[in-house]
């Protein structure tokens, strides 16, 4: 697959900064002219994402989930109702966020947020078909223990969303109950760092960057 052939965009929803992202080739049809696609991440402002399905034409075949705070999944349910056919996918150890407002951390906010369960548990190494592209999901614990990256193998530049493991310039936190900063790092020097250096990095806050700029930079003083 070619990376001219992808198109992402971000939808970047407030409290948090957070990033979700529609993620679908540019061309991709079915016979009733709309195009499938997948979100990831969906944010506290889901009527942004259905904004956008509808003006492009785009039907979600799948929610991916990186991790589960509440910032990452809020949006989930309005967008479960309005498209019922889209399918949850979560790594296999962090599924219980998905429901559990204390796990989330939404309660501590006064939220109690809880949102539909997966549909699918995704183990480390797991490999997908989704809107006519492939995936691969990568368990990366630290920032929470279920954390998952997931992975574009496309051509001639690779793509990774990273959740809250990796940001430009920095890394995700690691003080909340299932944090571990040992682990954090462990998955970002074995999962992200050994891909190729033009590797995008699309991650849950900030702007996107790149593995050859974090390993010469961030990583590179640590």
């Amino acid at each position: 697959m070619n990376f001219s052939e992808i198109f992402i965009k971000p939808i970047i929803s407030t409290p948090f900064e957070e990033n979700a992202y529609i993620v679908y080739l540019k061309q991709n049809n079915n016979a009733n002219g709309i195009r499938e696609c997948f979100i990831i991440d969906p944010g506290f402002e889901p009527h942004l994402i259905l904004d956008f399905l509808r003006a492009e034409k785009l039907d979600p075949a799948a929610i991916l989930v990186t991790h589960g705070h509440a910032d990452h999944i809020a949006g989930i349910t309005k967008i479960k109702k309005a498209k019922p056919n889209c399918k949850i996918y979560a790594g296999e150890f962090e599924a219980d966020k998905l429901t559990d407002p204390q796990l989330n951390l939404s309660a501590l906010f006064g939220h109690s947020l809880s949102v539909p369960p997966a549909d699918v548990l995704l183990s480390d190494g797991a490999e997908l078909s989704i809107a006519g592209i492939d995936v691969k999901v990568f368990h990366v614990p630290g920032h929470s223990k279920g954390h998952v990256v997931y992975l574009i193998c496309s051509e001639p530049t690779q793509i990774v969303f990273a959740g809250d493991l990796v940001f430009r310039n920095g890394y995700g936190r690691t003080d909340f109950p299932d944090g571990n900063t040992a682990d954090l790092f462990d998955s970002i020097q074995t999962k992200i760092l050994t891909l190729p250096p033009d590797t995008i990095i699309y991650s849950g806050h900030g702007q996107k960057t790149t593995v050859g700029y974090e390993a010469a930079t961030t990583w590179k003083r640590l």
